[in-house]
């Protein structure tokens, strides 16, 4: 028995930290895929607030994609959206559903695997104490346990490192 063929609606998914790239390399990467007919493609051109959690669409367009492009600039860990849609885009990938092809714009690929410098995430950390004192926070460490472990399997992926180009 054969199973059924799943249509995806978007070829590429590009997900990016705004202020870094959107300008740049984000808007040579959309041209390029254009350019080769590749016209499918979800680039989310929302300014989005702190604090704001990935939105309905975004899941839907990260399920709906091919592809996704994760252009890992200096800042990209510093926006929660951004490790969201990492964490699940890195689910998609393990599962086989979509292909993940990370670019390192500008970063080096060891600081996101070990989580030094800008990758670090110990901002969005609480104290212990507090952990035992609040589900919340409980909820939170869980998250952040799970964008650790995204940011381990997005640097050990097959991609492109442009901080030598």
């Amino acid at each position: 028995m054969e199973l059924p063929r799943v249509v995806k609606q978007y070829d590429v998914f590009l997900s990016f930290r705004g202020e870094d790239t959107r300008k740049g390399i984000v808007s040579h990467l959309h041209r390029a895929f254009l350019a080769r007919g590749i016209d499918k493609i979800f680039k989310d051109d929302q300014t989005l607030e702190i604090g704001d959690s990935i939105s309905e669409e975004i899941k839907e367009a990260i399920h709906n994609s091919k592809f996704a492009i994760l252009v890992i600039s200096m800042n990209y860990a510093s926006s929660t959206w951004c490790l969201d849609e990492l964490q699940m885009i890195m689910e998609l990938h393990k599962e086989k559903q979509l292909t993940a092809v990370p670019i390192f714009y500008n970063v080096d690929p060891s600081d996101v695997r070990h989580q030094r410098g800008t990758f670090a995430l110990e901002r969005y950390e609480c104290s212990r104490v507090m952990l035992l004192f609040s589900s919340k926070k409980r909820a939170m460490a869980a998250k952040i346990q799970k964008w650790r472990e995204a940011l381990r399997e997005v640097a050990g992926t097959s991609g492109k490192d442009l901080s030598t180009w």
